[in-house]
């Protein structure tokens, strides 16, 4: 994995997260980036783990997979 925005991609690519939670997230990085964050920075990876932390206690449910 080479920065957290590829990480939160990836997450949000395989759960279901609650709208609230990618609202918040999306919210936080938005103000990140416009205040001159980078998608290597530290706080970006912080949120890849709110998110992780999300599905560990069972608040995101993993997407269907269609074959």
């Amino acid at each position: 994995m080479k920065d957290g925005m590829e990480r939160i991609n990836q997450l949000l690519d395989e759960y279901d997260f609650p709208l609230n939670a990618i609202q918040m997230v999306r919210e936080r990085l938005g103000d990140w980036f416009i205040s001159g964050g980078k998608p290597t920075d530290g706080y970006v990876w912080q949120q890849a783990r709110y998110l992780e932390n999300l599905i560990r206690y069972g608040l995101a449910e993993r997407k269907a997979v269609i074959e």
